[in-house]
């Protein structure tokens, strides 16, 4: 319904466009409401204000008639309803960041655009209204273009925080050195002008000997802040050296401060600070009060919080059970710390998909009920509302929220670093060239970020690109060679192109460096293989696990990858047995239907049409 009635307002905004004066009043009367019912029911859908709708509404169809005609600047301007070429110059360059020329120049050196309006031969649902269709247009265009710009326009200081230091004797306060890097980066990535590496990047140099300067290189950034802590062995004070190194090695700045670990959220933000006073930055007033905010006024609250944060870092069930308590308790003496809980419902959320730690629906039903306390307390909390989202997406199956949700955040004209179920909706319901936008755009934020290399070639070998996906691996496999989330990304993707022999030397990589992973992915590869070498008793062992953590309940979605295993070998019988216990036990890779490459020669079954509408990809057309 929400969809129905913003195509049928913007068919109204067509309807008049080029009427310079058609605004809220005049489409309130062209529905049928009030103009206040109006104004709340476009703001609650669209998430912008009815004028806003509008402009963007007119913008639209000034790119189309850019791309489509040979009408200059000026006739256009008239033909969507503005005053005059100079404001409609101005507008258009606010929202896109060039001028109607200039945007007319760049359409024509991508092909990205006709990717868009290619329709993948097994797709089962018809293309998107055309509004749709101009919006993703738009936003590709203009997401290359602002690629095409950005070295014209970079921040104007960048810099790494490094992991600090634990030099303590005991070397057992790792959780408060990485705590404090983790709060320091969270607090400068709130500085517009300074270009901050994420967390995820520098943990490559974590405990590294590497020089300086090889990692400023290595991160293209101007400066290093590289830090140490040690521990009193008779009290709970600590000793804190930091200093900031430039790009050529040379130091900076440097400052030595002995505190009490209880007064953590002091020194984050003290540091924080003083980084930005030697780099020659004047704080806005909204930057320094992001900077001084606590997350929580309950010092031994935060410090069990931290504990927590690196028990989860550790990723494995045991940590993952310690940090569990480790919330809890904080938020016993805190019961409205909005982090806590989200760590909470993270650590659910992240253990009931593919890594299969936790039973699915359960792990989604204790992280909703943390998230919806957390929304208790902070409503307008984005992160608390991309994680309802995800579990909304994964767990429920629920594509209108998702859909809505979606449209909401592509209207916008940046996103946050928060990276996952935008990009995996867009692929899983076909649109490529959307989720290759959304993903330069994460990688312009943070363009040392591991998955978003290996997500960028699955967008590419979607596209029907398979050269330029494996010229990508290539590139960056030595890169995050120890990374697991890339590992496991670029080894499905090697074995979706063939590269077989590739995709076993990346798997084979996994198994050494992280005996300890063992997702339903990873045994469901395995079992492939030794198929196709023929061995058969290694293959129907590898096949038995997932049978098994299938019977426990496992997570992971194992009847998922049964089913997979089965297809891959073309016995679709037993195909769709797995596909129907996927779908009965609701796991969370079968939102991956649509799309999955293996699935392509049972889309014209109707027993594959059936869990397709089931599963609900037809609620989205």
């Amino acid at each position: 319904m929400d969809n129905t009635f913003i195509d049928k307002v913007k068919q109204i905004i067509l309807d008049h466009l080029d009427d310079e004066n058609f605004s809220v009043t005049e489409l309130a009367s062209e529905i049928g409401w009030s103009r206040s019912h109006t104004f709340r029911k476009v703001r609650s859908v669209a998430g912008i204000s009815v004028n806003q709708l509008i402009k963007e509404t007119r913008l639209q169809e000034a790119v189309r008639l850019i791309t489509e005609t040979n009408l200059n600047a000026s006739e256009i301007s008239y033909k969507v309803g503005f005053s005059s070429p100079s404001y409609f110059n101005k507008c258009f360059s606010k929202h896109y960041g060039v001028t109607p020329g200039e945007y007319k120049e760049k359409s024509k050196e991508t092909q990205l655009v006709k990717d868009y309006d290619q329709t993948p031969s097994h797709s089962g649902i018809k293309k998107f209204q055309y509004f749709l269709y101009a919006l993703g247009a738009v936003l590709l265009i203009f997401g290359v273009i602002s690629i095409i710009k950005n070295t014209n326009n970079p921040h104007e200081t960048s810099i790494a925080v490094l992991y600090f230091d634990d030099h303590s004797p005991e070397s057992d306060i790792q959780w408060f050195c990485d705590g404090l890097t983790e709060e320091i980066i969270e607090k400068l990535s709130g500085v517009n002008k300074l270009m901050v590496t994420s967390r995820t990047s520098v943990k490559q140099f974590k405990n590294s000997d590497t020089p300086i300067y090889e990692i400023a290189k290595t991160l293209e950034v101007d400066y290093i802040l590289e830090s140490s802590v040690s521990k009193s062995k008779h009290s709970d004070s600590v000793r804190i050296i930091t200093q900031l190194i430039n790009q050529k090695d040379k130091h900076v700045w440097s400052n030595t401060y002995d505190e009490s670990i209880e007064n953590s959220l002091e020194l984050q933000n003290n540091i924080s600070k003083l980084i930005v006073k030697q780099l020659d930055i004047t704080l806005s007033p909204g930057e320094e009060k992001n900077i001084e905010k606590y997350p929580t006024e309950n010092k031994k609250a935060y410090n069990l919080f931290l504990q927590a944060e690196y028990q989860k870092s550790l990723f494995n069930k045991i940590a993952f059970n310690k940090a569990f308590l480790l919330y809890e308790q904080s938020i016993v003496l805190d019961s409205n710390f909005v982090e806590a809980y989200l760590g909470l419902s993270k650590m659910w959320l992240i253990g009931g998909l593919v890594w299969g730690l936790y039973n699915e629906q359960e792990a989604w039903k204790n992280s909703k009920q943390s998230l919806l306390k957390a929304r208790s307390i902070d409503s307008l909390n984005k992160e608390i509302e991309y994680n309802l989202h995800l579990g909304y997406f994964y767990y429920d199956w629920n594509f209108e929220a998702m859909e809505k949700y979606y449209q909401k955040r592509l209207l916008q004209s940046d996103y946050n670093n928060i990276t996952g179920v935008l990009l995996d909706y867009a692929i899983k319901t076909g649109r490529y060239s959307e989720a290759f936008l959304i993903n330069e755009r994460y990688i312009k934020k943070s363009p040392k970020t591991s998955h978003l290399y290996s997500f960028k070639a699955e967008i590419l070998m979607f596209l029907g690109k398979n050269d330029a996906t494996l010229e990508l691996l290539e590139r960056y496999n030595s890169l995050f060679s120890d990374d697991f989330y890339y590992l496991r990304g670029s080894t499905k993707l090697y074995f979706y192109v063939e590269e077989y022999k590739k995709s076993r030397s990346q798997l084979k990589k996994i198994r050494i460096k992280f005996p300890n992973e063992n997702p339903s992915i990873l045994i469901w590869l395995d079992a492939v293989f030794a198929k196709m070498d023929e061995e058969n008793e290694s293959a129907k062992q590898y096949l038995d696990q997932l049978v098994n953590l299938y019977e426990t309940h496992g997570s992971g979605s194992p009847a998922w990858f049964i089913a997979l295993y089965y297809c891959y070998f073309e016995d679709y019988e037993n195909t769709f047995i797995w596909l129907q216990k996927s779908y009965d036990r609701h796991e969370v890779e079968m939102t991956w239907l649509k799309e999955e490459p293996l699935l392509t020669p049972l889309r014209n079954d109707e027993r594959y049409k059936d869990l397709y509408d089931k599963v609900g990809f037809l609620n989205i057309k």
